[in-house]
């Protein structure tokens, strides 16, 4: 009986010893938890879909009439990327252009954003929705460069192209939006941005 239970205790103990030397510190290791309490991958789950044809152009401004039927416009780099997300990786609801008259920093009036909603907006969504929109999140990530990604917010959490190094970083809402809404933290939406 001392044998059976000296051996259901190595494994709590080895773990705990495990993780102690995981983790360098407190806040490393509720960092970690966070990040796995909101599906957030910290390296970077294997990037799902295929590869992209990178973007051909250069700048064009808000000329191309915006796919997704907003009736506004669309720079050439983001009609690009709407066609390469739904040839690779993902399809579904979408949208870009919008006046944004509460927001006028935004991206989206100038056509370089665009919103992919997962479940309903306004409601958090289950967890198929959290795993695609990872799924979108990470492949545009991957592919920021070749796309003209600048940044991609899903999940309360933020990932920037010119902070990179970094990965994915809470979202605060930048003074805008509230973090914690399901729309105002982007738990809804897999929001990207473009640099053109």
């Amino acid at each position: 009986m001392k044998a059976v239970l000296a051996g259901a205790l190595a494994v709590p103990v080895a773990l705990v010893l495990l993780l102690g030397a995981a983790f360098s510190s407190e806040a490393d290791a509720r960092a970690q938890l966070d990040r796995a309490q909101l599906g957030a991958p910290s390296a970077g789950p294997p990037v799902s879909g295929s590869a992209p044809q990178p973007y051909p152009g250069g700048p064009t401004g808000c000329t191309v009439p915006d796919p997704t039927g907003t009736g506004g416009c669309v720079t050439g780099a983001t009609a690009w990327l709407l066609a390469q997300v739904a040839a690779h990786v993902h399809r579904g609801p979408v949208s870009c252009w919008d006046a944004h008259t509460w927001n006028p920093a935004s991206d989206h009036p100038a056509g370089r954003a665009c919103d992919y909603t997962l479940g309903a907006l306004g409601s958090f969504p289950g967890p198929a929705e959290v795993a695609r929109g990872w799924a979108l999140a990470t492949w545009l990530r991957a592919y920021a460069v070749p796309l003209r990604v600048a940044y991609v917010i899903w999940q309360g959490r933020i990932w920037s192209l010119a902070r990179s190094s970094e990965g994915w970083r809470p979202y605060t809402g930048g003074g805008v939006y509230d973090p914690t809404d399901a729309t105002g933290g982007h738990y809804d939406h897999v929001h990207v941005s473009l640099t053109q």
